[in-house]
């Protein structure tokens, strides 16, 4: 297949090459809501023509705050078609990000859907000249989905050879899209990607997909990159699309729509090791110890004739189990959005889960990706198509290609810095590439801490070393300029709760456990085992739990969850410098070793 240049052409192929009653489905009122390939294909139409009678211009920005959906991508993709600009908002984003990248990008249309995100537009709708809901209810401000989609029908039978006109105009260097980093170490930069950088990529077929028994459950959101592009891109080969915002019941709508496909980040991958070792642990005396000497056979990494021998008969009694919980028949899972604890992703494949890193970013949607046949664990893979990537003498990664933004909006500055004169971005990732053309992330450069010795920790395979721990919902290691390592853990309080039933402890605070001899023991174990695999400077030596989670709303998390370091350490700075207070300790400690 030729490599596509915009949405049009994509959307041409799929009408060429597709009838699929199942495009894209989403729940409404607990049912699955089906859209077929032609129905999808009408909406598009209909909501382009829609925002044209509404005024929409060549180059205007339109905003959608709204969890994924059908509706979503409809949307999106009419927006991109009727010449406009595709600003994607996360539904749970902080009211400063929405205010900068609203007013920033220009953004005079919007469309919403969601309790939380009516209320966002409310408390600044004076910002907007138009509102669609999404929803059924227009809550007497602005039109809904289907009173624009009836306004593009009548704009069809008044100028049927409109829209024909509308694709006949795009092209691949138009601007398709502003998407906003996610702003853990700044304020969010807006990504300008043409439509020939949003759909470059679309072409590949290198894991074989399969348009008639493919099924995609999408759960990370459109409003991401890494989610948004890996949905347009199935879509583009046939594949059924199932959305699901309810992260916590994956397992049950795994085992309720059977999926093939799924794009994951780590911590999900986390989440669900978790999950699966917990309910191991908490099954009765026979399953549990055949559960744990399982796991523990799938966490060996190194092949034996041993292993080899047992395997089937493992895969048979527990593997095929476990497998089950995620629906039965996943054949692709790719991961993204963040690195992937190595050991997590031996265990997976291990079991059958078959797990692909791969390596994108907000401004060059996917680079580089484990492949079948090409697979080498602790990589992010080699990079795809026509995309070139190389290391810097300060050890960055570098990349260029069809697929990586041409600037950032309303930034000159920041883009000169960001692409060198060759065309080569700046990624802001430390790494390698090996003899074999393999990818390495070694962490981001901002994110490195230099400890007072002089070394470097790179922090985030220590925070998922940690979160592998059931306890542990997030962790946050610091150390920098300090003479050691310490972290701070944030625990599920669902699973800490569980813990103190087990323990009969439901009479003491949250607080007191986690100060029992009992967590001390278990986390004296965690840490010990885990600075084993680490470099002597690396090793964490003091911990403080705190009970308050992080959330995207105070600002501690970006909307794609990751930490925004710096706000957290310094709320925190109390409790760190109290681990610290040790120091002189640690140092006689030291000189006795």
């Amino acid at each position: 297949m030729k490599q596509f240049t915009t949405i049009v052409e994509v959307l041409r192929r799929i009408r060429a090459s597709y009838s699929n009653p199942k495009a894209l489905n989403v729940i409404e009122k607990g049912v699955w809501k089906s859209h077929s390939t032609e129905e999808m294909l009408q909406e598009i139409k209909h909501i382009a023509l829609g925002l044209i009678a509404l005024g929409l211009k060549r180059g205007d920005s339109v905003g959608i705050l709204a969890y994924s959906s059908s509706y979503w991508t409809i949307v999106d993709c009419a927006i991109m078609v009727a010449g406009g600009v595709t600003v994607p908002l996360f539904a749970n984003i902080a009211d400063e990000n929405f205010l900068f990248e609203v007013t920033q990008s220009d953004t005079k249309i919007l469309f919403v859907s969601g309790k939380e995100q009516w209320n966002m537009f409310s408390r600044h709708q004076d910002l907007f000249d138009t509102i669609v809901t999404i929803d059924d209810d227009s809550h007497g401000v602005g039109l809904t989905y289907k009173e624009i989609l009836s306004l593009g029908q009548k704009v069809e039978e008044k100028q049927p050879t409109l829209y024909d006109s509308l694709e006949d105009a795009v092209k691949p260097d138009d601007l398709a899209t502003i998407i906003y980093t996610s702003g853990s170490t700044g304020v969010p930069k807006g990504a300008e990607l043409t439509q020939q950088n949003l759909v470059g990529f679309f072409h590949l077929d290198e894991f074989g997909w399969k348009g008639d028994t493919d099924i995609y459950l999408s759960i990370l959101p459109l409003a991401h990159v890494f989610g948004r592009s890996l949905n347009l891109f199935l879509i583009t080969w046939g594949v059924s699309v199932y959305y699901s915002n309810d992260v916590k019941n994956l397992g049950h709508v795994c085992r309720e729509i059977h999926p093939t496909i799924l794009v994951v980040v780590p911590r999900l991958l986390e989440k669900v090791y978790a999950k699966m070792l917990a309910n191991v642990q908490q099954a009765g005396s026979m399953k549990r110890t055949l559960g744990l000497w399982a796991f523990e056979l799938a966490n060996m990494e190194e092949d034996s004739l041993f292993k080899t021998m047992l395997h089937p008969l493992v895969d048979k009694i527990v593997y095929s189990a476990l497998r089950n919980a995620l629906g039965g028949g996943i054949r692709v899972v790719i991961s993204g959005g963040a690195p992937l604890n190595p050991h997590l992703c031996h265990f997976f494949i291990e079991i059958g889960v078959p797990i692909y890193e791969g390596w994108g970013l907000t401004e060059a949607s996917t680079v580089s990706c484990n492949l079948p046949g090409q697979r080498k664990i602790g990589t992010v893979g080699k990079p795809l198509g026509n995309m070139e990537v190389k290391v810097s003498e300060e050890g960055e990664l570098l990349v260029r290609g069809p697929i990586v933004l041409k600037k950032y909006y309303k930034n000159p500055q920041v883009s000169a810095q960001a692409i060198d004169k060759e065309g080569f971005f700046h990624t802001g990732d430390k790494g390698s590439i090996d003899e074999e053309g393999y990818v390495r992330i070694l962490g981001r450069l901002k994110e490195l801490y230099k400890t007072s010795t002089g070394e470097y920790i790179a922090p985030v395979p220590i925070e998922q070393a940690l979160c592998k721990a059931a306890l542990i919902d997030m962790a946050l290691v610091v150390g920098q300029g300090r003479k050691f390592a310490s972290c701070l853990l944030f625990p599920d309080l669902d699973v800490l709760h569980s813990l103190k039933a087990a323990q009969n402890a439901e009479q003491q605070t949250d607080e007191e456990f986690l100060n029992s001899e009992f967590v001390k023991i278990e986390m004296g174990n965690l840490i010990r085992n885990i600075n084993q695999h680490l470099n002597s400077w690396e090793q964490i030596h003091a911990y403080r739990f705190v009970l308050y989670p992080l959330t995207i709303e105070s600002g501690e998390l970006t909307p794609s969850m990751k930490i925004r370091r710096e706000i957290v350490t310094q709320k925190y700075n109390d409790l760190i410098d109290e681990m610290y207070a040790e120091e002189k300790d640690y140092d006689r400690a030291s000189r006795n070793h």
